[in-house]
């Protein structure tokens, strides 16, 4: 029985084609142009450097799969220079949609796995996903022999690095813009103005004044004020928002992002809305949002200016989080330093000198010390030093706080309002008449891909 199955198991297993050439074609996939460019590249690296690079296309790769498959035809053709072991394969089975680098023991220093990784996901397969093999080929063959050369790995743009999330996301990006909107403006409707409270003890005694002559109601009634929505009427307004933006995400985004999209509209527009009721009340708030939209059209506007996609609503996000959060951390800080200057000039440069030495020290120390580290325990070193500076803002911030004046010591104490600001990244050809492997080996070693 066994004497019968063995015929079968060699019938599974995909045929090894004839080394004849440096491109074999099997499956009959590449044009004349490109068998013609891939086979004078492959001669002219030979010659100049001894490596033997081999080009095969075939139909599919049988059962065993297309590392097997690789290694099997590298066993039988031995690429490369026997002892050298400078042999290099590019495989292709057209029909499993399936390609694969596999290098020889000398060339594992040139062409590591990572790096032959790298140029099937980023020169390869790209071509592939087209319909163009012919170029994919011609685009990984060039890198390669780059490689072979001793030039460095090139530097990819990704292009779907423009955009974080997929293509199908950018209906969920929509959906998200919009709910964050009709959540701003939920706020900012019937939302009460600032009031001009009285903040100095002129004030104070002119209000008095105002109310003896009975100046303060007949004012009051001749100012129109908005109407105001009831107390359950914004948080039903608000709520309403948010149905609606999950509405259209089960409608519009994709089913994947379903959840994480429910999440964030739950999150992030009752915030929306927070931020549209204060909208009359701070100055500063505003000053903050426009900034932060000036930042974000300026982004989007270099982005357009480059030829580039503007990345997607998420990653705009969290960049103008990013930069709202560090405005705030400079703001506090800044009025954290003012007030110590108004009440002490000479304490506020004492305690500034020694937090700027002290900051200095970390600043260095840490910088030695995360370069010494460990690259395996470099990230939580990171982490570490990451947390060590938070603590060397809060030291900052309650170093600089004046402690509490005591009622009617007068003075600066009412000078302290400030108005908010903000500051919103191909040599000499040679001709063969035969060709053949050199005796190389391999380890296996090399990547796959698929498109």
């Amino acid at each position: 029985m066994l004497l019968c199955l063995m015929p079968m198991v060699v019938m599974a297993a995909a045929a090894v084609p004839a080394l004849d050439d440096p491109v074999v074609d099997a499956a009959g996939a590449l044009s004349a142009d490109t068998h013609a460019t891939l086979r004078a590249q492959a001669l002219q690296l030979q010659a100049r450097t001894g490596a033997q690079l081999q080009v095969l296309v075939v139909d599919h790769v049988g059962d065993e799969g297309i590392e097997a498959y690789a290694q099997r035809v590298f066993d039988q053709w031995q690429l490369g220079r026997e002892g050298v072991d400078d042999g290099v394969l590019l495989l292709v089975a057209v029909q499993d949609r399936r390609v694969r680098i596999q290098t020889g023991y000398g060339l594992e220093g040139a062409i590591p796995d990572a790096y032959a990784a790298r140029i099937i996901d980023k020169a390869i397969v790209p071509r592939f996903r087209d319909g163009d093999l012919d170029q994919g080929l011609l685009d990984g063959t060039k890198i390669v022999v780059a490689l072979i050369d001793g030039e460095d790995l090139p530097a990819w743009e990704d292009p779907t690095a423009r955009s974080v999330l997929p293509p199908d996301w950018r209906s969920a990006d929509s959906v998200i813009a919009l709910a964050l909107l009709a959540g701003f403006f939920a706020g900012v409707w019937r939302s009460p103005p600032a009031s001009s409270a009285a903040k100095t003890p002129d004030d104070f005694a002119r209000r008095h004044r105002e109310r003896q002559r009975g100046q303060s109601r007949a004012g009051a009634k001749q100012r129109a004020r908005p109407k105001r929505l009831p107390a359950w009427g914004r948080p039903m307004l608000v709520t309403a928002v948010v149905a609606g933006g999950m509405l259209a995400a089960v409608v519009w985004a994709p089913r994947s992002a379903l959840a994480a999209l429910c999440i964030v509209l739950a999150l992030c527009v009752p915030v929306a809305s927070l931020l549209g009721w204060c909208w009359r009340r701070s100055r500063g708030l505003r000053i903050v949002l426009l900034g932060m939209l000036g930042v974000s059209t300026g982004f989007f506007v270099v982005m357009l200016l480059r030829g580039q996609l503007p990345p997607s609503l998420a990653l705009h996000t969290l960049l103008d989080l990013a930069v709202g959060i560090a405005a705030m951390l400079v703001f506090f800080l800044v009025q954290a330093c003012r007030a110590r200057w108004h009440k002490d000039r000479s304490s506020f440069g004492v305690r500034f000198a020694v937090l700027v030495l002290l900051t200095a020290g970390y600043a260095i120390f840490a910088l030695l010390a995360i370069d010494r580290v460990d690259p395996a325990a470099r990230l939580a070193a990171t982490i570490g030093w990451s947390a060590g500076t938070l603590v060397l803002y809060f030291a900052w911030i309650f170093t600089m706080l004046p402690g509490e004046k005591a009622r009617g010591s007068g003075g600066s104490s009412s000078g302290y309002r400030s108005s908010t600001g903000t500051s919103s990244s191909s040599s000499s050809s040679s001709s063969s008449s035969s060709w053949s492997g050199g005796g190389g080996r391999s380890g296996g070693g090399g990547a796959s891909g698929s498109w």
